[in-house]
């Protein structure tokens, strides 16, 4: 990590200024950035262009996390996981065949460049693979989809493994957006115990096959 600061020290700075910016914007608009004003903006996103926006931005890099809370604000847990479900379907085909047409080869030097080396998966190891991958902390999730479609892993794998362990993962996000707005004790308690056990689930699977993700299947 030290090493790529080192490596890029503008970029650094321009991170480090952006994120003081926001800190101070944030210190100064204290008093309007509560929880009713998060949940009034959230209630006022328009369904059709948010709809929209989920399908498109995680593609381009944006952070999913942040869409599917807002998912669980606009619409609730259970048309929010259906929306989610849809859109990280969505988005696995989508990045399969981007990285299968004319985008192969500048996602193969954008990736070299940000340090993510594709890993080299056996044939009767890929479908394990594919959902430790989609599993386990590790890089954002546009480049998991893009770094995983590179690799020789197959669409039926890659789409019907894949794509149902990242549906899993935005059970929480959505569901943290939903009991905001209901303001159930009960459920904020089962979200946050699940999300401390997905922490240790995630410690512990990278702890004991991070150097197979990050790095190679040769053995």
């Amino acid at each position: 990590m030290i090493h790529r600061l080192r490596r890029h020290p503008w970029k650094t700075a321009a991170i480090l200024l952006t994120a003081a910016a926001l800190i101070g914007l944030a210190i100064a608009n204290r008093d309007e950035l509560d929880r009713e004003s998060v949940i009034a903006y959230g209630k006022s996103l328009p369904p059709l262009l948010f709809i929209a926006a989920f399908a498109l931005l995680p593609l381009a890099g944006f952070p999913i996390s942040i869409l599917l809370v807002l998912t669980g604000i606009r619409f609730g847990f259970d048309w929010g996981m259906l929306i989610a479900t849809t859109g990280v379907f969505f988005h696995n085909f989508a990045a399969y065949h981007l990285t299968h047409g004319w985008f192969r080869e500048p996602l193969r030097h954008r990736l070299a460049r940000h340090g993510y080396r594709l890993p080299d998966i056996r044939p009767g190891h890929r479908i394990w693979f594919t959902a430790l991958f989609a599993a386990i902390h590790g890089p954002p999730y546009a480049a998991k989809l893009y770094l995983l479609a590179l690799t020789d892993i197959p669409f039926r794998i890659y789409f019907w493994v894949g794509a149902p362990v990242y549906a899993v993962f935005c059970i929480l996000p959505v569901g943290a957006g939903s009991a905001a707005v209901d303001v159930d004790p009960f459920w904020i308690s089962v979200i946050v115990a699940a999300a401390a056990l997905l922490l240790l689930a995630g410690w512990w699977l990278q702890r004991h096959f991070g150097r197979t993700v990050h790095g190679s299947d040769r053995g």
